[in-house]
């Protein structure tokens, strides 16, 4: 096991990686298109131990589900709105500094608590 860095350790690596005057290493073995993708899958197949799970692992990924039920896409509302209201979304959207499908949860949660059906 590595020794723990001291903190002046840490600082002195920190300084020396984010100095614009680094010179980078140029690149090696640098592979493009279908070598790339075949390399890649080759990786995380020796990460991973076998196609069944790789598959597994890459089946579970994304983003997480919304809701109790643990499998499956969660529910999706699509609609339309007017250019004005669409500017004003976009405007909350930087002032909250929530993501657009956050505001849109939101806000047909406060919806359905106006109509009493919210849960």
């Amino acid at each position: 096991m590595a020794e723990k860095m001291t903190d002046a350790e840490y600082e002195a690596l920190a300084a020396r990686l984010t100095d614009v005057a680094t010179q980078l290493p140029a690149p090696q073995n640098v592979l493009i298109g279908s070598a790339a993708e075949q390399a890649g899958r080759e990786f995380m197949l020796s990460e991973y131990g076998s196609e069944e799970a790789l598959d597994d692992a890459l089946r579970s990924a994304g983003r997480p589900r919304l809701g109790t039920h643990p499998k499956g896409a969660s529910p999706t509302v699509r609609g339309r709105i007017p250019a004005a209201d669409r500017a004003a979304f976009d405007q909350l959207i930087r002032q909250t500094g929530k993501k657009e499908s956050e505001l849109v949860r939101e806000a047909v949660h406060l919806l359905l608590e106006q109509h009493r059906l919210a849960g």
